[in-house]
């Protein structure tokens, strides 16, 4: 793993804060039923281009704002009263920006973590996962002080992390949804214990009176990656506190995002965890308090729109945000090199809404 230099301290002050609202990737459960300020659209961009940026939406007026280009892929953001905590990769590593969420400006950065995947900050203490290819994924400790204060291996392609039961849990997703592990951590001594979750691909976690695991399913190709010859579906998993599994659903299809990034909302207001499945192009609503699935919105058949990539919901509005491509001028499939749409659906699943965001949206939060 690249060396980790130290933080100003500015940035750890803001990591410290309680979360508002929603974030990719990292964290984004809403409190209450308070309305939005605003919507956060983290653009991943083109990464060959490396020109992954933000849009600021304002529900009250519809004004958007876009940001200047971050110089990289933009995997998520953390929105805060100190400014917006940005995870980005980068073709040699990755680096978390701080911004300034009136103006976009940068007011803090870090550099020389490799492929941030997800965050939470709890008591002061920002804990990321990384993941480099061929190798162990770690979860990276960031102390307030600007230390780093553990770098503990865990599974293969590490995605969401979360606290629970007084543990750090981190979702190994493993290479094509392969992965069936937790690596549950115990902050003060980094030990691990590695926990089978009854699903393929785990993928993004969130705490609610249960454990949600939202898994990818398994994807096998043939020896030169030509065919598919097998494929699994996507599960939802609840585990109790003793990480015991107390009830599984299984998906119509796989769960995931067009371009591989947080493939699920969880509304702490309302108890419902909303999963999105880009290759059908639907979202399934599961009530998380009674187990079971509520509804489903079908949005393909869109003549310019494909993918789902990027998901929020505003309780207080009843406003559900999601993230879509245009197509390609060259055939049925996502154009991830021009700027995507942020389609708004009301509770029934019909749009009541939409604005154009960045290039290759990758999630979405509140503020």
């Amino acid at each position: 793993m690249t060396p980790l230099p130290r933080l100003p301290l500015f940035l750890f002050a803001v990591m410290s804060i309680t979360l508002l609202g929603g974030c990719d990737t990292v964290g984004n459960d809403d409190a209450d039923t308070a309305l939005a300020e605003a919507i956060i659209v983290a653009n991943g961009g083109n990464f060959s281009d490396q020109n992954g940026s933000l849009t600021l939406y304002d529900p009250e007026s519809g004004t958007v704002t876009q940001s200047a280009t971050r110089a990289g892929f933009v995997q998520g953001v953390l929105a805060t009263e100190g400014g917006l905590v940005t995870l980005i990769n980068t073709f040699e590593e990755g680096r978390i920006d701080v911004l300034d969420p009136v103006d976009g400006t940068l007011t803090a950065q870090y550099t020389g973590i490799d492929n941030p995947r997800d965050a939470f900050s709890v008591d002061g203490v920002l804990w990321v996962t990384t993941s480099t290819f061929g190798q162990p994924g770690h979860l990276v400790a960031l102390g307030a002080g600007g230390e780093v204060q553990s770098v503990t291996p865990v599974g293969s392609v590490p995605e969401g992390v979360v606290q629970w039961a007084d543990h750090m849990v981190v979702a190994n997703n493993g290479s094509l949804g392969s992965g069936t592990t937790l690596s549950v951590v115990v902050p003060s001594s980094q030990e691990t214990v590695s926990v089978e979750v009854g699903c393929e691909g785990p993928r993004d976690l969130y705490a609610a009176s249960v454990l949600v695991v939202v898994c990818s399913g398994k994807t096998v190709y043939n020896a030169d990656f030509t065919a598919v010859i097998e494929q699994t579906p996507g599960r939802v998993v609840f585990l109790d506190e003793q990480f015991q599994n107390e009830q599984t659903i299984v998906l119509p299809d796989q769960a995931g995002s067009t371009n591989g990034t947080e493939t699920a909302y969880f509304s702490a207001a309302t108890q419902e965890l909303f999963v999105t499945l880009s290759t059908s192009e639907q979202i399934v609503v599961i009530d998380v308090e009674g187990r079971r699935v509520t509804r489903v919105h079908d949005l393909s058949g869109h003549p310019t729109l494909l993918g789902l990539s990027g998901i929020a919901y505003d309780a207080g509005r009843d406003a559900l945000y999601v993230g879509r491509f245009p197509q390609s001028s060259a055939g049925p499939f996502p154009d991830y090199a021009a700027a995507g749409t942020v389609t708004v659906l009301n509770g029934e699943g019909n749009e009541i809404d939409a604005f154009v965001a960045g290039i290759a949206i990758s999630s979405i939060t509140l503020q």
